[in-house]
């Protein structure tokens, strides 16, 4: 004996849902349809959606962004290149040219004995993202990362003494970017570039904690 049909619309949505509905509101953003403050009060809601229900009610007054009457597999099918691997849920995407993109919508942290590659691409939306240099292997002596369709969160970046950091090309859109680091002290270390553009959110680059003073004394 079969229960009674369940409504499209009250099925459980995935990650990888949540996800593809946030680069709808990332496409409505930049088409102006709707402000900083309203994607961040619907990308909100999506993290905290349960159902397609839930989604469809952050894109309903959206022309051409509903997911309506197709799935939500067929709407993430359609709208993803076929050459670009999807993330899912905060993922690390290696790119072919050798970059390492951080997208999706959670928290991510690289410390201790990772390897970086020359450029680094930061995206997402109200993900807070670690970066740790200090006993990284690097693939060059210059890093670049950029910011790409990102909104919100914090970006914290660890450098070790004698680094140099350059921030003249990073665009902030709202938010700030603290820079810690002594240019006077720099020449001797990576040299980390940021660049692109960040929307909202907080930007930081220090040194560990205690090692400048060491360095210093």
């Amino acid at each position: 004996m079969s229960g009674p049909a369940i409504d499209p619309r009250d099925l459980r949505v995935s990650d990888d849902e949540r996800a593809h509905v946030l680069s709808l509101l990332e496409k409505a953003t930049g088409r102006g349809l709707i402000d900083i403050d309203e994607y961040t009060e619907r990308s909100g809601k999506v993290i905290a959606a349960r159902t397609r229900r839930d989604l469809n009610a952050v894109l309903v007054d959206l022309p051409g962004l509903q997911i309506g009457g197709r799935s939500v597999g067929d709407a993430v099918a359609a709208t993803t290149p076929r050459t670009q691997p999807s993330p899912g849920y905060s993922g690390a995407v290696p790119h072919p040219t050798g970059a390492l993109e951080l997208l999706g919508w959670g928290s991510r942290t690289f410390k201790g004995y990772w390897s970086v590659p020359p450029l680094i691409v930061i995206g997402g939306t109200g993900a807070s993202t670690r970066l740790d240099f200090t006993q990284a292997q690097l693939a060059s002596s210059t890093v670049t990362v950029e910011f790409r369709s990102n909104y919100g969160g914090a970006a914290e970046f660890i450098v070790p003494v004698g680094s140099t950091v350059r921030v003249e090309s990073l665009q902030m859109r709202g938010g700030h970017v603290h820079n810690k680091v002594d240019p006077r002290t720099g020449g001797r270390g990576m040299t980390l570039v940021l660049t692109g553009v960040k929307k909202s959110g907080s930007v930081s680059v220090r040194h560990p904690k205690g090692k400048l003073r060491d360095w210093l004394s």
